[in-house]
């Protein structure tokens, strides 16, 4: 039953709801669903399965904040029992991790990326809004000691946390996990805010490091380098100036239960309706979606920006 070949990464939107208001993805005063329905958990388990059955091999638990999805452990352990060779992980704001990474490690989960765009307590509260930047530490400390897999996410923008790329390499380099680059993307609340754009080509001839490239899968998003001052790997993750869309093996699945074959796409499956109605067609109308993914990414995000996406809706 294995028939969506090269798509074989999920990323699932537990929940439009966060706990942090960034201004990039989720606005102070943006109107999110609390979620946790126990009729949706039964429809996030029947795609999850039959998405597995046709040929995903990873699946990323992704928000808003996952975390805040309470039976986040229970997805991750019901996935594994799909298939114990599939990948599970969670992209997090690391806020909940200190009393959850112990859960979510005998569930099975076998990596977590944690959000962190700045060393300064004070630069955290004036992006995010909240005053949890102790948490945040204290929830990445937790997950080193319980999650096989641990990286850093973080998003530079230029004229506001840019100068803090080297120190954030450094305290991910203390704590012996990689850091990825995000590039400032455009989307639905990032748009008008482009002037803050930085190219990861222009943050490498910043570093003062003599960065040597790594293999990489191609279905990677990141770009690997590693530097021999250095113990652990620096990504770059270059959507808007070196689209990797070509070798993209993705699916998303949003928090209303929309199917997705791209970050930017304007169309989707109705995934749930599907399943409620147990129509014989699903698995056909995926195969369809698969087909007609166009591996046109950020390109698309140029034809027309009030359709941009929104990371707290679809997921990042």
């Amino acid at each position: 039953m294995n028939t969506i070949n090269r798509l074989r990464y999920l990323r699932v939107s537990l929940i439009n709801a966060c706990n942090l208001n960034c201004f990039y993805c989720r606005p102070a005063g943006t109107k999110t669903v609390a979620g946790n329905d126990p009729a949706v958990h039964t429809l996030f388990e029947n795609a999850i399965d039959l998405l597995c059955q046709l040929g995903v091999k990873k699946v990323r638990f992704t928000g808003g904040e996952p975390t805040l999805y309470k039976r986040l452990p229970e997805l991750v352990a019901f996935t594994k029992r799909i298939d114990s060779s599939i990948t599970t992980a969670i992209t997090t704001n690391g806020i909940l991790l200190e009393q959850l990474a112990p859960k979510l490690a005998d569930a099975g989960l076998n990596a977590v990326n944690i959000s962190l765009d700045t060393l300064s307590r004070k630069q955290f509260q004036s992006m995010t809004t909240v005053d949890a930047f102790d948490k945040v530490m204290r929830g990445i400390t937790t997950a080193i000691k319980h999650i096989p897999v641990v990286k850093l996410n973080c998003v530079l923008i230029d004229g506001v946390n840019d100068h803090e790329a080297e120190a954030m390499i450094a305290f991910a380099n203390r704590l012996g996990i990689d850091i990825r680059f995000i590039e400032y993307m455009p989307t639905k609340y990032a748009s008008g805010k482009r002037r803050g754009y930085l190219s990861n080509e222009q943050l490498r001839q910043r570093l003062p490091y003599t960065l040597a490239p790594m293999a990489s899968e191609p279905a990677s998003a990141a770009r690997y380098y590693t530097a021999p001052e250095l113990g652990i790997r620096i990504g770059f993750i270059s959507p808007v100036s070196h689209p990797f869309c070509a070798g993209c093996d993705r699916l998303r699945l949003t928090s209303a239960g929309i199917l997705h074959g791209c970050l930017f796409s304007h169309q989707g499956l109705d995934l749930f309706s599907l399943l409620k109605e147990q129509s014989p067609t699903t698995a056909a109308a995926i195969r369809k979606l698969v087909a007609s993914k166009t591996y046109r990414g950020c390109a698309a995000a140029y034809d027309d920006e009030n359709n941009l996406p929104s990371f707290v809706q679809i997921g990042g």
